[in-house]
């Protein structure tokens, strides 16, 4: 388990309490953007659930301008709230690597028998589904109308750019679960991940990949501990369309004359990496449409004629 997990864990082991059930629930999301945190706070909400999110800086990575400096900056997750997590009706964790025992979830299920459900991070369709189905169970309430609608645009988009996409080679890299979204939505959009890197050592990480992602080809080289030299040295011989990943991947990609998709953190070389979507439908969206842009854009810029329209 990494550090971030750790310290999530250590928190709720130190402040939590145990006591009458308040109905809430517990939702720990990994390491996420803080617009993901934002989207994933007003779905929770669209369920009329009460929730503890842990961490939260939706506002502290991304708040407004200071008049004055702060020392302590406003928002996260209040104490009192993390102690409440001991009385949660049940949490969520998204994480198909994070190994049984090891985490927030699993402790308050073993201290206060708070039932824990984990899921992968809802990227893609089939994640996103299982995300909103729980979510309708635990809360008594179907679906909003307004997520109904996200996923029957995302579906239609698909048909849309499919011919665009289907059976380009992808080389995707970052955190684990990251890794195991992504290349499950690559998956269901036609795309070969021909190429599944992390540096993470949980030891989960191809089982877990291969679970989310059925239809992942056999011959795809799933690594971890894999550094960025190493997929350097790796990459041509896969000969990708495109890269998908933090800045980290950019000289590989660079060096191939191939398109890199920045998701995930860290995104150093382009403004707004704490406003890139990736959870949801609304996510996908988002990620499917720079997918299309990026393959399209090459297209166009190495036609003999170039051309105007789709």
């Amino acid at each position: 388990m990494d550090g971030f997990h750790a310290a999530v864990k250590a928190l709720v082991e130190q402040l939590g309490q145990p006591g009458e059930s308040t109905g809430a629930v517990n939702l720990f999301p990994s390491m996420v953007s803080a617009a993901d945190l934002r989207h994933l706070k007003e779905i929770l909400t669209d369920f009329k659930l009460n929730y503890t999110l842990l961490p939260d800086y939706s506002e502290t990575m991304d708040g407004e301008t200071w008049l004055q400096y702060e020392k302590l900056q406003s928002g996260g997750t209040p104490l009192k709230a993390i102690a409440a997590t001991g009385c949660a009706k049940a949490s969520i964790e998204f994480g198909r690597t994070l190994a049984a025992g090891e985490t927030a979830g699993a402790s308050l299920l073993k201290k206060f028998n708070v039932p824990r459900h984990l899921l992968g991070l809802p990227i893609g369709i089939r994640e996103s589904d299982a995300f909103f189905q729980l979510l309708s169970e635990l809360s008594g309430y179907a679906t909003p109308v307004k997520y109904q609608c996200e996923r029957g645009r995302l579906v239609d988009s698909l048909i849309d750019g499919h011919k665009y996409v289907f059976e380009k080679r992808a080389i995707v890299y970052g955190e684990e679960d990251l890794v195991v979204g992504l290349a499950s939505f690559l998956c269901e959009i036609g795309v070969r991940p021909v190429l599944c890197a992390t540096g993470g050592q949980s030891k989960h990480f191809e089982k877990a990949l291969r679970e989310a992602a059925p239809s992942l080809p056999d011959d795809s080289i799933v690594k971890e501990r894999f550094d960025f030299a190493e997929i350097a040295e790796t990459a041509p011989s896969l000969k990708p369309d495109f890269f998908i990943g933090s800045s980290r991947g950019y000289g590989a990609a660079r060096e191939l004359k191939v398109p890199l998709v920045r998701v995930g953190f860290p995104i150093h070389d382009r403004i707004g990496g704490q406003r890139v979507l990736h959870l949801g439908y609304r996510g996908a969206q988002e990620i499917y449409d720079r997918i299309v842009n990026a393959l399209l854009e090459v297209k166009q810029e190495t036609s003999p004629v170039g051309y105007a329209y789709l």
